[in-house]
């Protein structure tokens, strides 16, 4: 047998596999295939292989499973499904390999890193195909308004150490739960950064007023990640007391890591304090709803 098909592991007397075992006096040294580890995906009537990029232990068997269940890979391979039969199978999916992957404090799949090789049948060219697998968010533009005061808006400032930030400003958002509630998700990530109790149905989703259902939400990085972001917004009539009192709060889940200060900032001012792009996008599609569905904002509670 080729060693280079091999993989031997220490494993406790006790543990049994299927495959060919070597029996020691005090370890047991077993062997199983890679090819083992290779499943399919269906797309548009294309059998597809799925594979770990890392040595194959029952562990990564686990972990492939997992991404099998995985949420937003699901929904990802749907997604490229549905491309593939509009589009009359104009590409080639050769495989799915899975790089890495990242678990939650839980032990829930959090992030998945997985790289497609997908070519175009016309010249047999490769499509980029790297991909940084999280899903879904929301984020939310909370306009805080007075009367006769200009409109102000609340910023989250936290640590974001992947564009080596440690106090980032930013609208505040959340990864959705999976349960297909995007405006249940919004209100319960409000009230967790902010404080403030904002009903589902004050809640407007700008993303459906622009797009319907032709797009799940805005994307961010569409050249590496298939995380979408649906954009919220609210107005919130408070008195300018309750306003001011809001600047430089303390908010978020410690117990999860999360340390985030509030940030206070004129409406007409915002484009120019934060380089967010869930602010700059719903501050494009604010303006642009405010001119084409101007009932959707009414100036007076």
């Amino acid at each position: 047998m080729s060693m280079h098909k091999l993989l031997f592991q220490v494993q406790r007397p006790l543990l049994q596999f299927t495959s060919k075992k070597f029996v020691l006096p005090i370890i047991r040294i077993e062997t199983r295939s890679v090819s083992n580890m290779s499943k399919t995906v269906s797309i548009a009537d294309q059998s597809v292989p799925i594979t770990m990029g890392t040595p194959v232990t029952r562990a990564t068997s686990d972990i492939l499973n997992q991404v099998l269940e995985f949420g937003p890979f699901k929904d990802w391979v749907s997604r490229l499904d549905k491309a593939q039969r509009e589009k009359k199978n104009e590409m080639d999916i050769h495989s799915i390999e899975i790089q890495n992957t990242d678990l939650f404090g839980c032990g829930k799949l959090g992030f998945v890193k997985l790289k497609a090789d997908v070519r175009f049948k016309e010249n047999g060219k490769s499509a980029p195909g790297i991909v940084f697998m999280r899903g879904g968010s929301v984020s939310m533009l909370i306009i805080l308004r007075c009367p006769e005061k200009e409109d102000h808006i609340l910023l989250t400032m936290q640590p974001r150490v992947p564009v080596g930030s440690l106090d980032f400003p930013e609208l505040p958002a959340g990864m959705l739960d999976g349960s297909g509630n995007f405006a249940g998700t919004a209100a319960k990530e409000i009230y967790e950064e902010t404080g403030l109790s904002i009903k589902e149905h004050e809640l407007i989703d700008l993303t459906h007023e622009a797009y319907g259902d032709r797009w799940q939400g805005m994307y961010p990085s569409a050249g590496g990640c298939d995380e979408f972001i649906r954009l919220f917004m609210c107005i919130k009539y408070m008195d300018q007391f309750d306003i001011q009192a809001l600047e430089g709060k303390l908010t978020g889940l410690r117990d999860k890591g999360e340390n985030i200060t509030l940030k206070l900032v004129a409406l007409k001012d915002a484009w120019n304090i934060a380089p967010d792009a869930k602010l700059l996008s719903t501050l494009a599609l604010y303006n642009a709803l405010v001119e084409h569905k101007p009932e959707l904002f009414p100036r007076n509670k």
